[in-house]
């Protein structure tokens, strides 16, 4: 048997009962965005409207939305949800923000600093879900290397949900291995506390190890692994 809400905060209060104060599902939705969150004793889904109407679920059973063009199914992998069918899998991870030692960053905001970004997503990471310009963006940050090149940018974003959202996590493939991702990732958090910004997510593909290092290095804990099952 499910329970129903249509309401945000009630969401929020299930989305902690079940999988802790600090969790990925609350990234998600906003009262302007979801439709619907359910819950049983040990499952929890929902539904936001979007650019497509999308879910996510937790839990051995939960409850399945027929709506959802999209759903990401954490911690289970059947070989379909609905009529949709599993693509790609990522993993959500987060961070309680402290003023800590970190590596200092360069906050990006001139024009030709931009361009620079441009360059480094164009070239090493076509496919990044942010680019400079977006009225999203808290600010963008970046590393540079001892040519005074950029060497790794970033930037902070604040989602629908009103949770803030490190994206566009991007080391140029000639400076990979130097550890700018994991000083860049804790600069960023840094930053973020001098702002008031309690807490900060990220997402990163579960194929990108590497990456998931810097994160962990970083301080960055990973708060579930998802599966998104797409309608063909």
């Amino acid at each position: 048997m499910y329970e129903k809400t249509s309401d945000a905060s009630v969401a929020r209060e299930w989305a902690a009962a079940l999988l802790g104060e600090m969790n990925s599902a609350r990234y998600y939705f906003s009262a302007e965005t979801i439709l619907a969150a359910y819950k049983s004793d040990d499952s929890f889904s929902f539904t936001v409207d979007g650019e497509q109407i999308y879910g996510q679920t937790y839990g051995p059973k939960p409850f399945l939305d027929v709506r959802w063009e999209k759903v990401a199914v954490e911690g289970v992998y059947p070989e379909a949800i609905l009529d949709l069918k599993p693509r790609y899998g990522f993993e959500f991870w987060g961070i309680k923000t402290a003023l800590v030692k970190a590596p200092p960053i360069e906050i990006l905001s001139e024009m030709a600093e931009m361009a620079e970004i441009n360059s480094i997503l164009t070239d090493h990471a076509p496919d990044s879900s942010v680019r400079p310009g977006g009225n999203e963006e808290v600010f963008w940050g970046g590393i540079r290397n001892s040519r005074h090149e950029l060497a790794a940018v970033a930037v902070l974003v604040k989602w629908k949900s009103g949770m803030l959202v490190m994206s566009s996590v991007v080391t140029r493939s000639q400076d990979r291995g130097n550890g700018f991702a994991t000083a860049l990732s804790a600069g960023i958090a840094v930053r973020a506390h001098l702002l008031g910004i309690e807490e900060i997510g990220l997402g990163v593909r579960d194929t990108n190890i590497a990456a998931q290092r810097a994160y962990a290095k970083a301080g960055f804990t990973r708060l579930g692994a998802f599966t998104n099952y797409f309608r063909e």
